[in-house]
């Protein structure tokens, strides 16, 4: 790794009041299809801070045997009310629905709060385009609008009410509005007993906007315009391990997957429409 660049990303160490820390997930991948196979990631986060500042590198999709990059660097801090990120680092519209995250970018912001409302600016280096976010609390729902001014914002709202969190997404782009709602509840039975429901329905009318990959249905990128995509979780706890289930139609083919997790390791078993079964298992270990 070059010297230089750990060393800019951890200056702040050099204060008497600094502090590192270190974490970092693996996650190993076995899966039994047409052939066995065996894929691994690395993901490791460094953050170097002092007092009202923190630096932080990460690296990402480290694999073994090929050269390690830092991925994101980037600066945190607050002055007079304000607080600035400044560096390569990914942005996300929405919590995920629809979206996952975006390029590595050189970019800063500055947030601060107004009257109660969140209030974000924030520029690309070397654009001249300023966006603008904002976040406030109406009604009892919390509401989220990305780039306010552009004809695309990305408009946020999450609301909890009778035992139920709802999230509602929705982005008006130049082909059409995409639109996405999930909402879950925990419902209880037996003694200490539950079972964790979330459905998901994604309004596509827009299919190239639809970039999520890993979210909580899984991979709904191939979702054509037009389409609605449907799907239910449930997950619970039981003493061979926690339990989860999942299925979800993507135009109009419907894919399932079961999934028992103990401890570091997942075991799961997925089957989509007219394809073969696909067993895998997957050590996640977070440290």
């Amino acid at each position: 790794m070059n010297k230089n660049l750990l060393i800019a990303a951890l200056f702040a160490a050099t204060s008497a009041n600094a502090a590192m820390t270190i974490t970092g997930d693996y996650e190993g991948t076995f899966t039994d299809g047409s052939g066995a196979t065996y894929s691994q990631d690395l993901d490791l986060t460094l953050v170097g801070s002092t007092d009202g500042a923190k630096v932080t590198m990460m690296m990402e999709d480290i694999t073994g045997g090929s050269t390690v990059v830092a991925n994101q660097v980037f600066v945190e801090t607050d002055l007079e009310g304000l607080s600035l990120k400044a560096g390569n680092y990914k942005n996300q519209n929405g919590s995920g629905l629809m979206q996952t995250d975006s390029a590595i970018t050189n970019q800063f912001a500055v947030s601060t709060s107004i009257a109660g409302a969140g209030i974000t600016l924030g520029q690309v280096s070397g654009d001249s385009n300023v966006t603008v976010d904002a976040s406030m609390e109406v009604a009892g729902l919390d509401v989220t609008v990305q780039n306010v001014t552009a004809t695309d914002r990305f408009i946020t709202v999450v609301a909890n009410f009778f035992g139920f969190g709802v999230t509602a997404e929705t982005q008006n782009t130049t082909v059409g509005r995409n639109t996405a709602v999930s909402a879950g509840a925990t419902i209880g039975y037996g003694v200490d007993k539950a079972v964790d429901l979330t459905a998901v329905v994604v309004d596509v009318n827009d299919a190239t906007a639809i970039t999520q990959n890993d979210g909580i249905l899984g991979d709904v990128t191939g979702a054509n315009n037009g389409s609605t995509i449907v799907g239910g979780v449930a997950s619970m706890g039981t003493t061979f391990g926690v339990v989860t289930g999942k299925a979800f139609e993507v135009n109009d083919a419907t894919t399932y997957v079961g999934e028992v997790q103990r401890g570091a390791l997942t075991v799961g078993y997925t089957k989509a429409d007219d394809t073969a079964g696909v067993t895998s298992a997957k050590i996640d270990v977070s440290f």
